[in-house]
C-alpha cells in the first residue's frame, strides 16, 4: 500500500520538474516551505514515535540518537559525493558541469531514500506513514524543480533533463516497494525511523533552509513558518483522530 502512496512522491517530483520550465522564480518559496514542513516531521512526528517505542521495547534511547545522527551524516557525505546537491550555486557566471552518472545515482538513491522514508512511516503506522509522506511529497517536487533548474543552468540538452528528471521520480516508488518486500523486526523499525528522523532533519536544516538565508525576505521567513505550521497541525490533528 505504501508503494501506491509513493506514487504521489512520482507525480510531485514530475509536477516540480514541469513548474520549474515556466516558474522558477518561485524556487526559493517552495523550498523554504519544504524546509520548515521536513523539520518539523522529523521533530514533531518520527522522533516522539522513535521514543514511544523504545520506552515500550526498552530500548536504549542513546543508541536511537547514535542512528539518527548517522542519518544526518549520511544523507551529508552522500550529497557532498555527488554533483546535483552539492553544487547548488548553479547561478554563478560561468559556472558550467557536465551532470553525468555519478550525478544521476546519487540524485537517485537520494530520492529512493525518500521512498524507503514512505514505507518505513507506514510500517510504524498509518498516521505516521501520512505524515511522512507529506513531508517526502513536499521535498520531491521541490527537488524536481531544482533538479531541472539546476540542469537547464548547466546547459545539459533537454532530453538529457528530462530523463534525469524520470529517474528522480522513479525512485522513490522503488524505494517504498523496498520497504514493502523486506520484513522488518519491530524493534529494528524504532531504529530505521531514527535513521530517517535524520535523514528528513538534513533535507531540512542543510539543504533546503540555507537557500531562505540566501534571499532574507519577510515572505521566506513566513513560508518557513507555514511548513513549520503545517507539520504541526497534521500531526496533531492525526493524534486528535486516532
Amino acid at each position: 500500500m505504501s508503494a501506491v502512496w509513493a506514487l504521489s512522491a512520482f507525480v510531485m517530483t514530475l509536477a516540480g520538474g514541469a513548474f520549474a520550465f515556466r516558474y522558477q522564480k518561485y524556487l526559493f518559496f517552495i523550498m523554504a516551505f519544504s524546509a520548515g514542513l521536513l523539520i518539523g516531521v522529523a521533530f514533531l512526528d518520527l522522533l516522539p514515535e522513535v521514543i514511544e517505542i523504545a520506552h515500550r521495547s526498552s530500548l536504549d534511547v542513546r543508541g536511537l540518537m547514535i542512528t539518527m545522527l548517522s542519518g544526518f551524516v549520511g544523507i551529508f557525505l552522500l550529497e557532498k559525493l555527488t554533483i546535483i546537491h552539492s553544487e547548488k550555486q548553479h547561478d554563478t557566471p560561468g559556472h558550467r558541469h557536465n551532470v553525468g552518472l555519478v550525478g544521476a545515482l546519487g540524485l537517485s538513491f537520494h530520492s529512493f531514500l525518500d521512498g524507503l522514508a514512505i514505507g518505513v512511516g507506514f510500517l510504524a503506522g498509518t498516521e505516521v506513514g501520512f505524515v511522512v509522506l507529506l513531508a517526502v511529497v513536499a521535498h520531491d517536487f521541490a527537488d524536481g524543480l531544482n533538479t531541472v533548474t539546476f540542469m537547464l543552468a548547466t546547459r545539459n540538452s533537454l532530453w538529457r533533463t528530462v530523463v534525469l528528471l524520470a529517474v528522480d521520480a522513479l525512485a522513490p516508488v522503488a524505494g517504498a516497494l523496498v520497504a514493502n518486500v523486506i520484513r522488518i523486526d519491530p524493534i529494528l523499525l524504532a531504529y530505521q525511523l531514527a535513521f530517517f528522523a535524520g535523514f528528513l532533519l538534513y533535507l531540512g536544516a542543510s539543504d533546503l533552509l540555507p537557500h531562505v538565508h540566501e534571499k532574507p525576505r519577510a515572505a521566506l521567513i513566513v513560508a518557513t513558518l507555514g511548513g513549520l505550521t503545517t507539520a504541526g497541525l497534521l500531526v496533531y490533528a492525526l493524534d486528535a483522530v486516532h
